[in-house]
């Protein structure tokens, strides 16, 4: 009698098909197909903004690495190759950091070399533009003094 109990457990036709179980496994790919598609959307919107983020964070990087240790440091940037690196003299590179390929710098007035001297303060004032995939443009504007710098939208 117990083998036989044991055998209808064995053989019980109480879980789901394989049509049951791809139809759940379909809808389940659909769901995060659709929040994977909004994620990359929420990123395309904060490229611009983690940019300014972090080059406003390596600028003043760059100027306490100069107050620091008493030497002129230098931000030196290359449009053309999608990167900036932060150099101590001429050749003691501290930092090199690519941005996103979307992202065009147009030097102005500023250059591309922006120099701080050991005591922190800005070799040369200017502005610097910027343009992410030609829709949205800002501007950088480096001030005489401390060093000062802001971004502002244009």
């Amino acid at each position: 009698m117990k083998s036989r109990k044991a055998n209808s457990l064995l053989y019980s036709s109480g879980g789901f098909t394989f049509l049951e179980s791809i139809l759940v496994l379909s809808i389940v790919s659909i769901i995060l197909s659709v929040s994977v598609l909004k994620l990359a959307a929420v990123e395309e919107k904060h490229i611009a903004q983690n940019f300014f983020y972090q080059f406003s964070n390596d600028v003043l990087f760059a100027q306490q690495y100069a107050m620091s240790t008493k030497h002129t440091v230098s931000i030196i940037i290359v449009p053309s190759h999608h990167y900036y690196r932060i150099t101590q003299g001429s050749f003691n590179e501290v930092l090199r950091r690519n941005y996103h390929e979307d992202i065009s710098i147009d030097p102005r007035t500023m250059g591309t070399v922006i120099s701080f001297q050991g005591n922190g303060s800005i070799q040369k004032a200017g502005t610097m533009g910027l343009t992410y995939k030609q829709k949205e443009s800002f501007r950088i504007v480096f001030q005489l003094g401390k060093g000062r710098f802001y971004v502002e939208a244009v």
